[in-house]
């Protein structure tokens, strides 16, 4: 009798053991769940929307009419205006050249700029053609009277000159980039190779195909290509003029025939040149009257 009794209470005190381990391990598995729960919501990433490309027949012809209509946005840290078509370019300093580019790219260096507006996209035919219809301005010598080639509505307007470029930027209450504006926006503030990093891929900007020249391709048509600040096209697609002559950067005591106020400076490479000659830190420069099928402009102020 006795022998059963012990063998009894062995039993159930293995069942009243089972009992206990399984609520320990239920009351952890809630534990864990409770404290997981929080810690994977507050980290959930939410991905921004990437900014859709112009498509529309709308698009830049609409930001560029309304350009004169502006309205404040305010931030934490300061209030500026928001100019439809334009990107704003906080003040703060940028690594603006390379070190092992061409002789008149270097040397790398800081620069600061006060805060300034650059359009988000080069100026297209269809704006250009309002330009002609209002001053009577004379038309790229490629168009056929005030009329760009067919479908070509929102490629960039190209082979005009660097004077016709300013005439346009005046007329729409603008101005050219400088040179240091123009590499900012399309460099962003870590001294970056292309506008999207430092890595070349073929599918973020219009360049230079293996066989043929390729053609100029609509604003906006390479999303990824974006700068950080909001800017399309800064690699490849049209070169464009900016405001600066042709100087060397400060601390470059290399000597240029070409260095003084004869050239203009061209940025950004096209559709005509390869992925290197479309490096954001990339100089080229032409006289100021010559005009060229892969080089157009876009506007600051």
């Amino acid at each position: 009798m006795k022998r059963i009794i012990v063998i009894s209470a062995i039993l159930l005190a293995g069942i009243l053991f089972s009992i206990n381990i399984y609520t320990q391990d239920s009351s952890l598995d809630n534990l864990f769940k409770r404290l997981e729960r929080p810690v994977g919501q507050k980290s959930k990433t939410v991905e921004p929307a990437k900014p859709s490309a112009v498509r529309t027949e709308q698009s830049p012809d609409e930001e560029d009419k309304s350009v004169i209509h502006i309205e404040k946005k305010t931030t934490t840290a300061i209030t500026v205006e928001k100019i439809p078509g334009m990107v704003y370019i906080p003040p703060g300093e940028f690594l603006m050249g390379i070190n092992d580019g061409f002789d008149y790219e270097f040397p790398r260096h800081q620069v600061y700029l006060e805060g300034y507006y650059i359009d988000k996209y080069e100026v297209t035919n269809v704006q250009y053609k309002r330009f002609i219809i209002s001053t009577e301005h004379k038309p790229p010598p490629h168009w056929k009277g005030i009329n760009y080639p067919q479908g070509q509505d929102y490629s960039p307007v190209t082979n005009i000159s660097y004077y016709e470029a300013a005439e346009y930027a005046e007329w729409s209450g603008k101005r050219l980039p400088t040179e240091q504006e123009w590499e900012k926006a399309a460099r962003y503030t870590d001294g970056r190779i292309y506008p999207w990093g430092d890595e070349w891929n073929k599918k973020y900007a219009n360049v230079k195909p293996l066989i043929g020249f390729g053609e100029p391709k609509p604003v906006g048509s390479y999303i990824e290509g974006m700068s950080p600040f909001g800017v399309y096209d800064m690699s490849g697609n049209v070169w464009e003029w900016t405001d600066g002559w042709f100087q060397p950067y400060p601390g470059n005591v290399n000597k240029n025939p070409n260095y003084g106020e004869i050239y203009k400076v061209i940025r950004g490479g096209s559709y005509r040149q390869s992925e290197t000659m479309s490096q954001v830190p990339r100089r080229d420069f032409m006289e100021p009257r010559t005009k060229r099928i892969d080089v157009g402009f876009r506007c600051a102020k």
